[in-house]
Parts: C-alpha cells; sequence; structure tokens
C-alpha cells in the first residue's frame, strides 16, 4: 500500500518548517520535488534547501519529476485544469511505481495550506483511485 503525506511548508524558509513537517519528511521513503521550468526553479531549490537542512533519515530518496504543463489552448479553461491535474496525477503514479512499487511512504513538500491554496488535494484524490 502506498501513504501519501502532503507536507505543508508555508512560505518555503527552511527556517520556518515545523517539527512536524520535519517529522513526516523523515518518515517519508521518497520526497518528491516537482520541476516547473526554468522561470520557476527557485521553487525546486527552495524545496531542495528545505530537504537539505531538515532530512536526517538516509534512507529517504528524493527525485525530482518535471511536471506536466497546462494546455492553455484548450477552449475550455475547466477542462483544460481538469485534463492537466489527470496528467500530474499520471505522473505521481509512473514516479512513485519507479521508485516505490506498491509499498511506501510518498511525501510532497507543498507551499501555504493546501485545503486553501493548492489544487494538491484534486490531484491527490485522482491518485487515490488508482493506486
Amino acid at each position: 500500500m502506498i501513504e501519501l503525506s502532503l507536507i505543508g511548508i508555508g512560505t518555503g524558509n527552511p527556517g520556518h518548517v515545523t517539527a512536524q513537517a520535519v517529522a513526516a519528511m523523515n518518515a517519508a521513503d521518497l520526497i518528491l520535488i516537482p520541476l516547473k521550468g526554468a522561470e520557476k526553479s527557485d521553487l525546486a531549490g527552495l524545496r531542495r534547501a528545505i530537504c537539505a537542512q531538515h532530512l536526517t533519515n538516509p534512507a529517504t530518496r528524493v527525485v525530482e519529476f518535471a511536471l506536466p504543463l497546462r494546455d492553455a489552448a484548450n477552449p475550455s479553461y475547466a477542462q483544460g485544469v481538469s485534463d492537466w491535474h489527470d496528467a500530474i496525477a499520471r505522473v505521481w503514479e509512473a514516479e512513485i511505481r519507479a521508485h516505490l512499487g506498491t509499498e511506501g511512504r510518498v511525501a510532497l513538500l507543498i507551499w501555504g495550506d493546501p485545503m486553501l491554496y493548492d489544487s494538491t488535494l484534486r490531484i491527490a484524490e485522482r491518485l487515490a483511485r488508482v493506486l
């Protein structure tokens, strides 16, 4: 069974990461870091810095992956976002299967409060259907 943890990292300042977030990171077998292109490379860099500062479990693997792009040409914004979320879920699944198989704990480091500011929960729901 795969266990997915979405770990809130607030603003991304390594000094602001909570003890609970650090414990969750170190309990993970795999941490996925999305790469969002050159213009947003600092976002992956901050996640790397958080891992470098707080990750003490040598068994935890940190894996970067290319985040799919949303098709901005889709005439339906809602359908374009839904298709994009499906694509992201497929990439998460592929990375999880490649690095954990069917057993283990995977984590993603999420900016802000994922319940309020992020579509990550909707993507995780899609992933839950296939894991």
